[in-house]
């Protein structure tokens, strides 16, 4: 079955082009955005959002799908066509933007398009997801769509790297909205009591890197088949108490690596960890509020408060949790084997997603 994908830059979708489904061919879009764009990507998308908001119109177009029998349309940019498509999106903000306030602007249109009859199927990343949209917007027309589809990625070789230090590891381009300053605070209590060295691969401030000079700082740019084969092998523990994710991507390579994580009670991260991870209390931070939806009106408002305001509790949870893994290696064992198994076999395995997408995309073309 030809399947046009609509695909956008995250390695999710990466992942599913090297690793489609039995019997399913993608066609892909003769223009397909990069994470890297060059000026005319740029500028593309730049007309584009424009026109978006100067005519108040969601995230949807029309695509030239050519002979296939459904579109797959990713990221929550929704199809016009009247043929067979289903979607995929981390987030109700997703068919928005994933802009703060603008989702009640375009909302009437996101239900129409979602309750069409073309639009067969729609995939939440998590549970997280699927509430957003649920409580986000009047699901009445489509709530019978909506099925989580968990992301893959194919289990890694594993092949750990022996040090002598307790190895820590913090992954993110986003440093403060990330959790890495707290992850300081917390590393220097921490290395005066035990032999723990720190990566940190974030944009990081230049006040931190002369502060703390015996940290391994690097930047954000380093390719993930490198992460995944250099950085992974030789930690521990894997740190993100992220403030604002929706899923992470970061989180299933820890997993595939057989490490533990240490992160946040936001959104869907306890639900992508699992067992394979240790959380701690960020609610008042978080970007999300319990419904799934924004908690802020503004980004800036919470960037500021992300950066300057202090976070003694969550530095506390953080020097509590790295404490237990920190001494307790036979813990890290068994919470690193529990991440591996869920994305060798289990909800994040490339045969598990592969399985669920091929049973959607045959119903979507069922007249």
């Amino acid at each position: 079955m030809k399947v046009y994908l609509r695909k956008g830059h995250h390695s999710v979708y990466d992942d599913l082009l090297r690793h489609p489904p039995a019997g399913i061919e993608y066609v892909l879009p003769k223009f397909v955005s990069a994470s890297k764009s060059g000026i005319a990507d740029k500028l593309k998308k730049n007309a584009f959002s424009a026109y978006l908001h100067a005519f108040n119109k969601p995230h949807a177009i029309y695509v030239n799908s050519g002979d296939a029998k459904l579109i797959h349309a990713c990221s929550g940019i929704m199809i016009k066509n009247k043929k067979p498509w289903v979607i995929d999106a981390e987030h109700v903000a997703s068919f928005a933007g994933f802009e703060a306030g603008r989702l009640e602007k375009v909302r009437r249109e996101i239900e129409s398009l979602l309750s069409s009859q073309y639009c067969r199927k729609i995939m939440p990343w998590s549970e997280a997801g699927r509430m957003s949209m649920v409580n986000g917007l009047d699901s009445s027309g489509f709530k019978d769509k909506l099925e989580v589809v968990y992301p893959a990625m194919d289990a890694p070789d594993i092949k750990h790297v022996k040090h002598d230090r307790i190895s820590l590891l913090f992954i993110s381009a986003r440093f403060f909205t990330k959790g890495g300053r707290e992850l300081l605070e917390a590393y220097d209590r921490l290395k005066k009591k035990y032999d723990i060295e720190l990566t940190v691969i974030s944009n990081v401030p230049d006040e931190f890197r002369r502060r703390y000079p015996e940290i391994k700082f690097l930047e954000p740019n380093i390719p993930r088949s490198r992460v995944l084969t250099e950085f992974f092998p030789r930690a521990d523990i894997f740190v993100l108490p992220s403030y604002m994710d929706t899923f992470g991507m970061v989180f299933l390579e820890a997993m595939s690596c057989a490490i533990p994580s240490v992160s946040t009670n936001v959104f869907a991260i306890p639900e992508i960890l699992g067992k394979s991870g240790r959380f701690v209390d960020a609610s008042r931070f978080s970007w999300y509020g319990k419904d799934g939806l924004f908690a802020w009106k503004s980004w800036d408002e919470f960037e500021r408060l992300c950066e300057h305001e202090e976070k003694k509790d969550i530095v506390n949870a953080l020097v509590s949790e790295l404490s237990m893994l920190i001494e307790d290696r036979k813990l890290r064992n068994t919470m690193g084997a529990f991440g591996r198994k869920d994305v060798e076999h289990g909800r994040f395995s490339v045969k598990t997603r592969n399985k669920q997408l091929l049973r959607i995309y045959e119903e979507a073309t069922k007249v």
